[in-house]
């Protein structure tokens, strides 16, 4: 066969998108390093620095080995990588659990839509079901593109086919004479005992608990570098063949009529419209409209703030299905849809206004929990979120809400990183104490590692009995890092905890004044506070 016949072949064989990379051992070597990185700093230890040496290994390796190979990144896709590196970092560095499970899951998420668009940087453009078939698709993909390469990397580390006959004959008989002498070597020191002796002394080295943690961490190490491997490849493959869904043409053709569409819109707007003016009178109107209607300050806004952020999400989600899925055929119809739809999205807002309203009010009353604070937050991002659906929407542009909710989400997932959600609950609960004098000692102490330095400093300008409450139980939280961390390696050091040590070692002659133990009728840990046993919150039960 000519050379040239020879690359016809080739070019058939593997298409464009398909051919071997220029150094599949260099690849698969890599892909292996990284799995040995993974059962290194994941095996068996918590989470801490570990998960982002992981994110930016994983993030370097992939840059430079697609600039290697030819298969170079685009620019564009490249921005993916700074939020991804910036949630496995405050994964380290948060423990607060919202913000923990948000960091780790962008982290990995940002990571398979890095993939997809890895040399084409159309993330910008992504629709709803791009969204859908990266999350579904790409993890798939992962573990059926390695194997190519795995075949072109062991025929180029075993050499021509001759060699490789020869090696691969004498590991199939190696492999099926472990068996025969397992059978044979049982049944000889069964039979002499001055053997036996002597095959024990031999494989005195032999401990079946190692065995089985070196088969564990081999196995964790080789599937997660053929995750990597699989995920290189669908990354750096021919972009060509990966049109964005729905962009040149809609997927389903508009079925609904003009009529419905606006008449599910109006009578939306009208029932909004009403509830609106019911907050106007009440919720806006002040404490004595409410109380006149026989209900406390308290009680109005205990109820419906997570019901009213609810309404708000639908509302946003019913009007793109109506644009979507709605017929809207000529310039009047377009005009009136997008009236109504603009008039809905204004109640939206007063509606996120009264949401604000009984949250802040709920916070005056009863001081700063989790679920307040995420409530808090997340409503100045559905704010958001309304004024570029509404932008969006004007200007005939909805596709692009779905990367616009992404970029939300990253928002407000970086706002609890950034304000230390549990710290940021102390420093308020601190300042409503410092007005009223009321303080909740158990909820505070069972926030997580971020508030200990807040907490710590609060303690110390309490005054009593809730400065007491405070220190005994930042005892049993101190006993609880202190062995909670003694035994771990450091892939697993948190920088919340060091902090949280940090803040407590001056406090250490005081909190050493106070008895924390294991026992009672519960067995659980408890702490002497002016006599009597108390249960320690977020401490060691």
């Amino acid at each position: 066969m000519t050379d040239a016949s020879e690359t016809d072949f080739a070019k058939r064989l593997f298409p464009a998108e398909e051919r071997p990379y220029r150094a599949p051992l260099l690849v698969a070597l890599t892909a292996l390093l990284l799995g040995l990185l993974v059962q290194a700093l994941f095996y068996e230890q918590p989470l801490g620095i570990s998960f982002p040496i992981w994110a930016g290994a994983m993030a370097l390796a992939a840059v430079a080995l697609a600039l290697y190979v030819n298969r170079r990144p685009s620019v564009q896709g490249l921005g993916v990588v700074v939020p991804l590196l910036f949630f496995a970092v405050m994964s380290a560095i948060r423990m607060e659990p919202m913000t923990l499970v948000l960091s780790l899951g962008l982290t990995l998420a940002l990571f398979l839509l890095w993939v997809r668009t890895f040399r084409t940087g159309s993330l910008p453009g992504f629709g709803w079901l791009d969204f859908a078939l990266a999350f579904a698709w790409v993890p798939i993909e992962a573990w059926l593109r390695p194997w190519r390469v795995l075949s072109e990397a062991s025929r180029r580390l075993v050499g021509e086919r001759g060699s490789r006959s020869a090696i691969l004959a004498v590991v199939r008989g190696l492999l099926l004479a472990i068996p025969v002498l397992v059978v044979f070597a049982l049944l000889l020191t069964a039979a002499d005992l001055v053997f036996a002796d002597y095959m024990r002394a031999a494989f005195s080295w032999l401990n079946l608990e190692r065995l089985a943690e070196v088969a564990n961490r081999t196995i964790l190490a080789v599937l997660a570098a053929i995750f990597f491997l699989g995920a290189f490849v669908a990354a750096t493959r021919d972009p060509g063949d990966r049109r964005l869904l729905g962009k040149e043409r809609p997927i389903v053709k508009p079925f609904l009529g003009f009529t419905e569409s606006v008449v599910v819109i109006g009578a939306v707007d009208l029932l909004f419209a009403v509830f609106v003016f019911v907050q106007f009178r009440y919720l806006f109107g002040g404490q004595a409209n409410i109380a006149a209607a026989g209900y406390t300050y308290a009680e109005y806004a205990r109820r419906g703030f997570g019901e009213l952020v609810a309404v708000a999400v639908l509302t946003l989600g019913m009007i793109l299905l109506l644009a979507q899925f709605g017929r809207r055929e000529v310039a009047s119809q377009r005009i009136w849809f997008n009236g109504l739809s603009a008039a809905l999205v204004g109640l939206v807002g007063a509606i996120l206004g009264s949401a604000l309203m009984r949250v802040l009010m709920y916070e005056d009353a009863y001081g700063f929990t989790r679920l307040r604070t995420y409530t808090h937050i997340a409503i100045y991002w559905i704010a958001v979120m309304c004024v570029a659906f509404l932008v969006l929407l004007l200007l005939g542009r909805l596709r692009l809400f779905a990367p616009a909710c992404a970029i939300g989400l990253l928002g407000f997932a970086a706002t609890l990183s950034v304000i230390n959600v549990d710290g940021f609950i102390v420093r308020q609960n601190a300042a409503r104490m410092d007005q009223t004098g009321l303080v909740d000692t158990a909820y505070l102490s069972s926030l997580s590692s971020d508030a200990l330095p807040a907490l710590a400093g609060l303690a110390m300008r309490s005054f009593e009995p809730a400065r007491s409450e405070l220190l005994g139980r930042l005892a049993c939280r101190q006993i609880a890092l202190q062995q909670g961390t003694a035994g771990l390696r450091w892939p697993s050091y948190h920088f919340s905890d060091a902090a949280a040590l940090r803040a407590l070692a001056p406090l250490q002659a005081t909190l050493g004044k106070f008895q924390v133990n294991w026992g009672g009728d519960r067995w659980v840990w408890t702490v002497k506070i002016a006599g009597e046993d108390v249960p320690c919150t977020g401490g060691l039960d």
